[in-house]
């Protein structure tokens, strides 16, 4: 499904459904975040040109929720395919402004025709960048926010989630995060993250769970805080490197000893061995 549209400013524009590829490519290329998650992409629409209809000028990414169990405290009566997360967008500065809500708004239609199983699109707005304005001109209906932390790298600038640093199924990206993180390489930040959600179908309005809220205010920015590690997370991080056998087994177990006591150390460590994903692990070195 294609849909043409004719602008006063940016003449004459096509939007379509455009391929996973090409999406991915290009939200890694150009959005700020640089970054593609595999639950992304399950529908990606793009913004050409209408005579260059070759050069894809912006994309919107929709794919499953980032916590996938969260539908039900969204809404009554949905399942997990009937909700989507508009999860990135990017648009050149080539088409100037409002093209935003142009290809928002486009990308419901073709939803709505192609896909008309999904009720729901969830949004979240990065604090960091600002409150969710073009949430608020494409009729998004808001939720408040809730507060996020971040890790900037001191060196690199390079930004990671704060769940990096708890999930130990991802074991590589645990370790990483953690191992800058007791070096003091890291600093942690506060963002807020603002919820929209828009009805394609108007009828689950009402089975929305969550309470709406007044627009908020234009904010942007972040605030560094205080944030120390779980014990058990740092005891999770020294099993998997006394598994490894890695060279900063002794710089991890100096952090913790420094900062807790010895009962609570052991009882922790016995616990960290027990962690499902940690057992998994050892079970899969062992048989190699």
């Amino acid at each position: 499904m294609e849909i043409l549209f004719k602008s006063k400013t940016m003449g004459n524009l096509l939007i379509k459904e455009i391929d996973y590829n090409l999406a991915k490519e290009i939200i890694i290329k150009n959005h700020y975040s640089h970054k593609w998650n595999t639950k992304f992409g399950k529908i990606n629409i793009g913004i050409f040109k209408a005579d260059n209809p070759y050069k894809c000028l912006g994309v919107a990414s929709f794919g499953s929720l980032m916590n996938s169990k969260s539908y039900t405290s969204i809404c009554e009566d949905i399942n997990q395919n009937q909700i989507l997360e508009l999860n990135r967008m990017w648009i050149d500065d080539c088409l100037g402004r409002n093209a935003e809500t142009i290809l928002i708004s486009k990308s419901f239609k073709i939803i709505k025709t192609k896909y008309p199983y999904v009720k729901l699109i969830q949004s979240f707005a990065d604090g960091r960048l600002g409150c969710g304005t073009i949430y608020k001109a494409s009729n998004f209906k808001y939720y408040g926010y809730s507060k996020t932390i971040f890790f900037i790298d001191n060196e690199t600038q390079n930004i990671y989630h704060k769940i990096l640093l708890e999930n130990t199924h991802r074991r590589k990206g645990f370790k990483e995060t953690l191992n800058l993180f007791i070096k003091n390489k890291l600093t942690p930040v506060e963002v807020k993250t603002y919820r929209y959600i828009y009805a394609l179908d108007k009828k689950y309005i009402k089975k929305i769970k969550l309470k709406e809220e007044i627009y908020p205010k234009y904010s942007k920015g972040m605030s560094e805080i205080n944030y120390n590690p779980t014990l058990n997370t740092l005891c999770k991080f020294l099993a998997y490197a006394e598994i490894d056998k890695d060279d900063n087994i002794r710089d991890i177990k100096k952090y913790i000893n420094d900062k807790y006591n010895k009962d609570e150390i052991e009882k922790s460590i016995k616990k960290a061995y027990e962690n499902k994903f940690i057992k998994e692990y050892l079970k899969k070195i062992s048989n190699k």
